[in-house]
């Protein structure tokens, strides 16, 4: 998400943009949608990543604030330690409770005796389990346009997963703090929600779901300028298996919503969530 908030800032030289992102690209996009603000003038998500919590019970930031301890004079050299009252003033959003470190959330512990080659362990175990399953699972996420997981993007995962720094990467992922969910970085903002029904990732059950969620947040005070389409027939990626349907449905809403005025487009499209 950082990394897309500096390509918006220094290779964009902050363009005023609309961004797009597909599946994991999604979360990443709406993040960093949130982050850069007046920026950002608009956002398509199709088939989205990311938490979106029951609108109807969401109360925003709501983690106990972390006890910070202090050396207790009579013992310190047993290092023993006495709570401490957290003085800090309450946080009120996720967003700033990243700016800030997560303080309320336990920090990184590597596991014992291993450390953090616990991390390339796991990832390379990951990519072993499903190494001989890319083409399989691209026929997942392709599954109503077969022609779109060719060999060309199979041999590109395929080359990626065999770099010799993958399975850090994916270890590395284990250390990340959650992502801000939904309903707070989507909050007033303009944005065009995609859902193929047919989504064979998750399967069509929770893609029904995830666009009620969408529906009944589209709904909630604060989320009158979310628009969405739920797509029948198509699946992970609807604007691949129904470009033509998502083609119209996003000029429909440039065109409605008055937003692309001086926008440029950045699109976050990983080919793949393998």
């Amino acid at each position: 998400e950082t990394q897309v908030v500096d390509f918006a800032l220094e290779v964009m030289e902050a363009t005023p943009m609309v961004m797009v992102g597909n599946s994991i690209g999604g979360g990443l996009a709406a993040g960093a949608a949130a982050s850069l603000g007046s920026i950002c003038k608009g956002l398509v998500l199709c088939n989205t990543a990311g938490v979106l919590e029951d609108p109807d019970t969401y109360r925003g930031y709501n983690k106990e604030p972390a006890m910070d301890t202090q050396p207790d004079i009579n013992f310190s050299f047993f290092g023993k330690g006495t709570p401490k009252v957290n003085t800090n003033p309450p946080i009120s959003s996720h967003t700033e409770a990243a700016r800030l470190g997560n303080p309320d959330d336990p920090p990184y512990a590597p596991i014992p005796i291993l450390g953090n080659n616990a991390l390339d362990l796991f990832g390379l175990a990951i990519i072993k389990f499903l190494f001989p399953q890319i083409a399989d699972r691209m026929g997942l996420i392709y599954g109503n346009r077969l022609t779109n997981a060719d060999p060309a993007v199979i041999n590109a995962i395929r080359q990626g997963a065999t770099s010799p720094g993958s399975p850090n990467v994916i270890g590395c992922g284990q250390k990340l703090s959650p992502n801000r969910p939904l309903n707070e970085v989507l909050k007033h903002m303009d944005v065009l929600v995609f859902i193929g029904l047919d989504d064979q990732v998750s399967s069509p059950a929770a893609a029904q779901s995830r666009s009620e969620l969408f529906a009944r947040l589209a709904r909630t005070d604060g989320y009158g300028k979310l628009v969405l389409e739920a797509v029948a027939g198509s699946g992970h990626c609807p604007h691949d298996e129904t470009p033509d349907l998502v083609a119209k449905a996003v000029l429909d809403w440039f065109a409605t919503s008055g937003i692309t005025e001086g926008s440029a487009v950045a699109v976050t499209t990983p080919q793949a969530a393998i």
